[in-house]
C-alpha cells in the first residue's frame, strides 16, 4: 500500500509515519510545508529508509499536490 501523510513532520503525523514504517510494509510519502509545527528531526529515525520519502509542499498548492499524486499514485491519504 502507498500512503501519503500530510503534516507528517508534526507531532502526531511523525508518530504515524514512524509506526507505518516500523510496523507495516507500506510505502509512506510525507508531504509537509514545514511551518512552525513541522520538525524533520522527528522523522530522523526513518530518514533513509527505502519505504519513506519526503516532499516539502503546501497542500493548498494544487499544482504541487496534483504532481505528487500523479507521481506517487497513493492508495490512501
Amino acid at each position: 500500500m502507498r500512503i501519503i501523510v500530510t503534516g507528517g513532520a508534526g507531532f502526531i503525523g511523525s508518530a504515524v509515519v514512524r509506526h507505518l514504517i516500523a510496523q507495516t510494509g507500506h510505502n509512506v510519502l510525507v508531504v509537509d510545508k514545514l511551518t512552525y509545527a513541522g520538525n524533520l528531526a522527528s522523522l530522523s529515525v526513518v530518514e533513509g529508509h527505502p519505504r519513506y520519502s519526503f516532499v516539502r509542499a503546501d497542500i493548498c498548492d494544487r499544482a504541487a499536490i496534483t504532481e505528487i499524486f500523479d507521481r506517487f499514485d497513493p492508495d490512501a491519504l
